[in-house]
Protein backbone atom coordinates (compact mmCIF):
# COMPACT_ATOMS: atom_id res chain seq x y z
CA UNK A 1 0.00 0.00 0.00
CA UNK A 2 1.23 3.47 -0.90
CA UNK A 3 0.57 6.33 1.51
CA UNK A 4 -0.08 9.94 0.54
CA UNK A 5 -0.30 12.47 3.38
CA UNK A 6 -0.61 15.69 1.38
CA UNK A 7 -2.94 16.63 -1.46
CA UNK A 8 -0.03 18.10 -3.41
CA UNK A 9 1.64 14.67 -3.41
CA UNK A 10 -1.17 12.99 -5.32
CA UNK A 11 0.24 12.12 -8.77
CA UNK A 12 -1.00 14.39 -11.55
CA UNK A 13 -2.23 11.45 -13.61
CA UNK A 14 -3.78 9.26 -10.92
CA UNK A 15 -5.06 5.90 -12.13
CA UNK A 16 -8.85 5.54 -12.42
CA UNK A 17 -9.98 4.46 -8.97
CA UNK A 18 -12.67 3.32 -6.58
CA UNK A 19 -12.59 5.32 -3.35
CA UNK A 20 -13.96 4.86 0.14
CA UNK A 21 -14.17 7.76 2.54
CA UNK A 22 -14.22 7.78 6.35
CA UNK A 23 -12.37 8.20 9.65
CA UNK A 24 -11.95 4.44 10.24
CA UNK A 25 -11.09 4.71 13.92
CA UNK A 26 -10.47 1.23 15.28
CA UNK A 27 -10.59 -0.47 11.86
CA UNK A 28 -13.29 -2.76 13.27
CA UNK A 29 -15.17 -5.50 11.45
CA UNK A 30 -17.54 -3.00 9.85
CA UNK A 31 -14.62 -1.09 8.36
CA UNK A 32 -13.05 -4.33 7.19
CA UNK A 33 -16.27 -5.26 5.37
CA UNK A 34 -16.11 -1.88 3.63
CA UNK A 35 -12.47 -2.42 2.60
CA UNK A 36 -13.30 -5.92 1.38
CA UNK A 37 -16.01 -4.50 -0.85
CA UNK A 38 -13.65 -1.75 -2.05
CA UNK A 39 -10.95 -4.22 -3.06
CA UNK A 40 -13.49 -6.55 -4.67
CA UNK A 41 -14.80 -3.75 -6.93
CA UNK A 42 -11.28 -2.57 -7.73
CA UNK A 43 -10.15 -6.00 -8.87
CA UNK A 44 -13.32 -6.74 -10.82
CA UNK A 45 -13.24 -3.39 -12.63
CA UNK A 46 -9.44 -3.05 -12.85
CA UNK A 47 -9.39 0.13 -10.79
CA UNK A 48 -7.01 1.32 -8.08
CA UNK A 49 -8.45 0.89 -4.58
CA UNK A 50 -8.17 4.04 -2.44
CA UNK A 51 -8.97 4.67 1.21
CA UNK A 52 -9.39 8.41 1.76
CA UNK A 53 -9.33 9.68 5.33
CA UNK A 54 -8.20 12.67 7.39
CA UNK A 55 -5.50 13.48 9.91
CA UNK A 56 -6.01 14.60 12.58
CA UNK A 57 -9.57 13.49 13.27
CA UNK A 58 -11.82 16.41 12.17
CA UNK A 59 -13.38 16.84 15.61
CA UNK A 60 -9.95 17.33 17.18
CA UNK A 61 -9.72 20.48 15.06
CA UNK A 62 -13.33 21.69 15.01
CA UNK A 63 -14.52 20.72 18.51
CA UNK A 64 -11.69 19.36 20.66
CA UNK A 65 -13.94 19.07 23.72
CA UNK A 66 -16.23 16.72 21.78
CA UNK A 67 -13.52 14.76 19.95
CA UNK A 68 -13.43 11.04 20.72
CA UNK A 69 -10.38 9.34 22.16
CA UNK A 70 -8.98 7.30 19.29
CA UNK A 71 -8.72 3.51 19.34
CA UNK A 72 -5.60 3.45 17.16
CA UNK A 73 -2.49 5.52 16.79
CA UNK A 74 -1.86 6.89 13.31
CA UNK A 75 0.76 4.20 12.63
CA UNK A 76 -1.56 1.41 13.82
CA UNK A 77 -4.37 2.63 11.58
CA UNK A 78 -2.01 2.64 8.62
CA UNK A 79 -0.87 -0.94 9.24
CA UNK A 80 -4.40 -2.21 9.76
CA UNK A 81 -5.66 -0.65 6.53
CA UNK A 82 -2.65 -1.98 4.63
CA UNK A 83 -3.48 -5.49 5.83
CA UNK A 84 -6.69 -5.35 3.76
CA UNK A 85 -4.61 -5.17 0.54
CA UNK A 86 -5.66 -1.63 -0.36
CA UNK A 87 -3.57 0.04 -3.07
CA UNK A 88 -3.53 3.60 -1.73
CA UNK A 89 -4.15 5.35 1.59
CA UNK A 90 -4.72 9.10 1.26
CA UNK A 91 -4.54 10.95 4.60
CA UNK A 92 -5.72 14.49 3.96
CA UNK A 93 -4.32 17.05 6.43
CA UNK A 94 -7.37 18.47 8.18
CA UNK A 95 -7.50 22.07 9.36
CA UNK A 96 -10.13 24.80 9.67
CA UNK A 97 -9.57 26.14 6.17
CA UNK A 98 -10.07 22.69 4.66
CA UNK A 99 -13.23 22.29 6.75
CA UNK A 100 -14.80 25.27 4.95
CA UNK A 101 -15.04 23.29 1.71
CA UNK A 102 -18.54 22.38 0.65
CA UNK A 103 -19.28 18.71 0.00
CA UNK A 104 -19.73 19.55 -3.69
CA UNK A 105 -16.30 21.16 -3.88
CA UNK A 106 -14.62 18.29 -2.06
CA UNK A 107 -16.14 15.63 -4.30
CA UNK A 108 -15.38 17.52 -7.52
CA UNK A 109 -11.90 18.71 -6.57
CA UNK A 110 -10.49 15.83 -4.54
CA UNK A 111 -12.42 12.61 -5.14
CA UNK A 112 -13.26 13.01 -8.82
CA UNK A 113 -10.51 15.45 -9.77
CA UNK A 114 -7.33 14.47 -7.97
CA UNK A 115 -8.18 10.80 -7.24
CA UNK A 116 -9.93 10.09 -10.55
CA UNK A 117 -12.73 8.21 -8.78
CA UNK A 118 -15.03 6.31 -11.08
CA UNK A 119 -16.86 4.65 -8.20
CA UNK A 120 -17.33 5.39 -4.50
CA UNK A 121 -17.98 2.99 -1.64
CA UNK A 122 -19.24 4.47 1.65
CA UNK A 123 -20.88 3.35 4.85
CA UNK A 124 -24.59 4.03 5.26
CA UNK A 125 -24.04 6.48 8.16
CA UNK A 126 -20.95 8.42 7.09
CA UNK A 127 -21.20 12.17 6.56
CA UNK A 128 -18.57 14.79 5.71
CA UNK A 129 -18.15 18.40 4.69
CA UNK A 130 -19.41 21.66 6.12
CA UNK A 131 -22.54 21.01 8.17
CA UNK A 132 -22.08 17.25 7.53
CA UNK A 133 -24.18 17.63 4.38
CA UNK A 134 -22.07 15.07 2.54
CA UNK A 135 -24.05 12.00 3.52
CA UNK A 136 -24.88 8.92 1.46
CA UNK A 137 -28.00 10.48 -0.08
CA UNK A 138 -26.00 13.54 -1.17
CA UNK A 139 -23.30 11.36 -2.74
CA UNK A 140 -25.80 9.21 -4.60
CA UNK A 141 -27.59 12.17 -6.18
CA UNK A 142 -24.59 14.43 -6.73
CA UNK A 143 -22.40 11.72 -8.28
CA UNK A 144 -25.18 10.37 -10.50
CA UNK A 145 -24.99 13.57 -12.52
CA UNK A 146 -21.27 12.98 -13.06
CA UNK A 147 -21.52 9.35 -14.12
CA UNK A 148 -20.00 8.02 -10.90
CA UNK A 149 -21.59 5.04 -9.15
CA UNK A 150 -21.95 5.12 -5.37
CA UNK A 151 -22.09 1.80 -3.53
CA UNK A 152 -23.58 2.30 -0.05
CA UNK A 153 -22.69 -0.48 2.38
CA UNK A 154 -25.63 -1.28 4.64
CA UNK A 155 -25.14 -1.93 8.38
CA UNK A 156 -23.18 -5.02 9.33
CA UNK A 157 -22.85 -6.14 12.90
CA UNK A 158 -23.46 -8.72 15.58
CA UNK A 159 -26.40 -9.42 17.92
CA UNK A 160 -28.59 -7.03 15.98
CA UNK A 161 -26.28 -4.03 16.53
CA UNK A 162 -24.00 -2.44 13.89
CA UNK A 163 -20.27 -2.51 14.49
CA UNK A 164 -19.40 0.80 16.11
CA UNK A 165 -16.22 2.56 17.21
CA UNK A 166 -18.26 4.36 19.86
CA UNK A 167 -19.50 1.06 21.30
CA UNK A 168 -15.96 -0.33 21.34
CA UNK A 169 -14.68 2.74 23.19
CA UNK A 170 -17.46 2.37 25.76
CA UNK A 171 -16.65 -1.28 26.40
CA UNK A 172 -12.93 -0.65 26.81
CA UNK A 173 -13.56 2.33 29.09
CA UNK A 174 -15.69 0.01 31.23
CA UNK A 175 -12.94 -2.63 31.33
CA UNK A 176 -14.93 -5.12 29.24
CA UNK A 177 -11.95 -6.03 27.08
CA UNK A 178 -13.15 -9.56 26.24
CA UNK A 179 -16.38 -8.16 24.81
CA UNK A 180 -14.61 -6.10 22.11
CA UNK A 181 -13.12 -9.16 20.40
CA UNK A 182 -16.26 -9.92 18.31
CA UNK A 183 -16.46 -6.24 17.30
CA UNK A 184 -12.83 -5.55 16.48
CA UNK A 185 -12.04 -9.02 15.17
CA UNK A 186 -8.87 -8.98 17.29
CA UNK A 187 -7.81 -8.49 20.88
CA UNK A 188 -7.47 -4.86 21.86
CA UNK A 189 -3.83 -3.97 22.35
CA UNK A 190 -1.34 -1.17 22.71
CA UNK A 191 2.35 -0.58 22.14
CA UNK A 192 4.26 0.70 25.16
CA UNK A 193 7.77 1.60 26.20
CA UNK A 194 9.24 0.26 29.45
CA UNK A 195 10.35 3.09 31.75
CA UNK A 196 11.77 3.19 35.24
CA UNK A 197 9.18 2.76 38.00
CA UNK A 198 9.14 2.51 41.80
CA UNK A 199 10.35 -1.14 41.77
CA UNK A 200 7.70 -2.10 44.33
CA UNK A 201 6.71 -5.16 42.32
CA UNK A 202 10.14 -6.68 42.73
CA UNK A 203 9.91 -6.14 46.49
CA UNK A 204 6.57 -7.98 46.46
CA UNK A 205 8.03 -10.91 44.56
CA UNK A 206 6.32 -9.96 41.29
CA UNK A 207 8.60 -7.64 39.27
CA UNK A 208 6.73 -5.40 36.86
CA UNK A 209 7.51 -3.36 33.76
CA UNK A 210 6.20 0.19 34.02
CA UNK A 211 4.77 1.25 30.64
CA UNK A 212 4.00 4.49 28.85
CA UNK A 213 1.99 4.49 25.64
CA UNK A 214 0.66 6.85 22.97
CA UNK A 215 -2.64 4.98 22.94
CA UNK A 216 -5.55 7.26 23.81
CA UNK A 217 -8.10 4.63 24.89
CA UNK A 218 -6.86 2.78 27.97
CA UNK A 219 -9.02 0.14 29.72
CA UNK A 220 -10.61 1.07 33.03
CA UNK A 221 -8.53 0.80 36.18
CA UNK A 222 -8.20 -2.79 37.26
CA UNK A 223 -6.25 -6.01 36.85
CA UNK A 224 -6.24 -7.86 33.53
CA UNK A 225 -4.91 -11.05 31.99
CA UNK A 226 -2.73 -10.12 29.01
CA UNK A 227 -0.37 -11.50 26.44
CA UNK A 228 2.88 -9.59 26.02
CA UNK A 229 4.97 -9.56 22.87
CA UNK A 230 8.64 -8.63 23.16
CA UNK A 231 10.25 -8.81 19.74
CA UNK A 232 9.29 -12.16 18.25
CA UNK A 233 8.56 -13.77 21.63
CA UNK A 234 5.21 -13.91 23.38
CA UNK A 235 4.56 -14.29 27.11
CA UNK A 236 1.59 -14.41 29.42
CA UNK A 237 1.15 -11.59 31.89
CA UNK A 238 -0.94 -9.75 34.45
CA UNK A 239 -1.32 -5.99 34.13
CA UNK A 240 -2.49 -3.44 36.68
CA UNK A 241 -3.91 -0.15 35.46
CA UNK A 242 -4.59 2.47 38.09
CA UNK A 243 -3.10 4.57 40.84
CA UNK A 244 -1.72 1.85 43.17
CA UNK A 245 -3.94 2.96 46.12
CA UNK A 246 -2.16 0.69 48.61
CA UNK A 247 0.86 2.98 48.25
CA UNK A 248 -1.16 6.20 48.27
CA UNK A 249 -0.42 7.23 44.71
CA UNK A 250 -2.63 9.53 42.64
CA UNK A 251 -1.35 9.38 39.05
CA UNK A 252 -2.27 6.66 36.60
CA UNK A 253 0.26 3.88 36.07
CA UNK A 254 0.38 0.83 33.82
CA UNK A 255 2.44 -2.01 35.28
CA UNK A 256 2.72 -5.48 33.76
CA UNK A 257 4.14 -8.59 35.40
CA UNK A 258 5.43 -10.84 32.63
CA UNK A 259 5.12 -14.52 33.48
CA UNK A 260 8.28 -16.62 33.34
CA UNK A 261 10.50 -13.69 32.31
CA UNK A 262 13.43 -12.35 34.30
CA UNK A 263 15.44 -10.15 31.91
CA UNK A 264 16.01 -6.39 32.05
CA UNK A 265 13.90 -4.54 29.48
CA UNK A 266 14.17 -0.84 30.37
CA UNK A 267 13.78 1.20 27.19
CA UNK A 268 12.35 -1.78 25.29
CA UNK A 269 9.02 -1.76 23.44
CA UNK A 270 6.25 -4.22 24.31
CA UNK A 271 2.88 -4.87 22.72
CA UNK A 272 0.22 -5.82 25.25
CA UNK A 273 -2.94 -7.72 24.25
CA UNK A 274 -5.88 -7.54 26.66
CA UNK A 275 -7.48 -10.95 27.16
CA UNK A 276 -9.79 -10.70 30.18
CA UNK A 277 -10.48 -8.52 33.20
CA UNK A 278 -9.78 -10.17 36.57
CA UNK A 279 -10.88 -7.62 39.16
CA UNK A 280 -11.08 -3.99 40.18
CA UNK A 281 -8.03 -2.24 41.53
CA UNK A 282 -8.40 -1.84 45.30
CA UNK A 283 -6.49 -0.79 48.37
CA UNK A 284 -5.06 -3.51 50.62
CA UNK A 285 -4.32 -3.41 54.35
CA UNK A 286 -0.62 -4.04 53.85
CA UNK A 287 1.90 -5.34 51.32
CA UNK A 288 1.46 -8.93 52.50
CA UNK A 289 -2.24 -8.85 51.63
CA UNK A 290 -1.40 -7.21 48.29
CA UNK A 291 1.24 -9.84 47.53
CA UNK A 292 -1.22 -12.64 48.31
CA UNK A 293 -3.80 -11.08 45.97
CA UNK A 294 -1.25 -10.80 43.17
CA UNK A 295 -0.36 -14.48 43.64
CA UNK A 296 -4.02 -15.37 43.14
CA UNK A 297 -4.17 -13.12 40.06
CA UNK A 298 -1.12 -14.83 38.55
CA UNK A 299 -2.54 -18.31 39.19
CA UNK A 300 -5.88 -17.36 37.64
CA UNK A 301 -4.13 -15.77 34.67
CA UNK A 302 -2.14 -18.94 33.99
CA UNK A 303 -5.35 -20.96 33.95
CA UNK A 304 -7.05 -18.55 31.53
CA UNK A 305 -4.02 -18.33 29.24
CA UNK A 306 -3.95 -22.11 28.83
CA UNK A 307 -7.16 -21.89 26.81
CA UNK A 308 -6.72 -18.55 25.00
CA UNK A 309 -4.69 -17.54 21.98
CA UNK A 310 -4.18 -13.98 20.84
CA UNK A 311 -6.41 -13.04 17.92
CA UNK A 312 -4.75 -10.58 15.56
CA UNK A 313 -6.04 -8.78 12.49
CA UNK A 314 -6.24 -11.41 9.77
CA UNK A 315 -7.71 -10.77 6.36
CA UNK A 316 -8.76 -12.85 3.40
CA UNK A 317 -6.23 -14.57 1.15
CA UNK A 318 -4.44 -12.18 -1.15
CA UNK A 319 -4.68 -13.75 -4.63
CA UNK A 320 -1.40 -12.11 -5.64
CA UNK A 321 0.70 -13.62 -2.83
CA UNK A 322 -1.52 -16.49 -1.61
CA UNK A 323 -0.82 -15.39 1.95
CA UNK A 324 -3.01 -13.85 4.62
CA UNK A 325 -2.54 -10.29 5.75
CA UNK A 326 -1.78 -10.29 9.47
CA UNK A 327 -1.41 -7.19 11.59
CA UNK A 328 -1.74 -6.11 15.19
Amino acid sequence: MKIIDSLKDIPDFFAPSVVTLGNFDGVHLGHRALFRRLVEIARNDQLASVVCTFYPHPLKVLAPDKAPLLLNTREERRRLIAASHVDWLVEIPFDRSFALQSPEEFVDTVLLGRLAAQKLVVGYDYAFGKGRRGDSDFLRHFCAGRGVDVDILQPVGADGHPYSSTRIRQLIAAGQVAEVLPLLGRHYNFFGEVVSGFKRGRELGFPTANLITEKEVIPASGVYVVKVRHGDLEYGGVINIGSCPTFGRQDLSIEVHILDYSGLIYGEKLRVYFIERLRDERSFVDVDELSAAIAVDVLTARQILQRVQVVQYQEYLDPQTHTKGICE
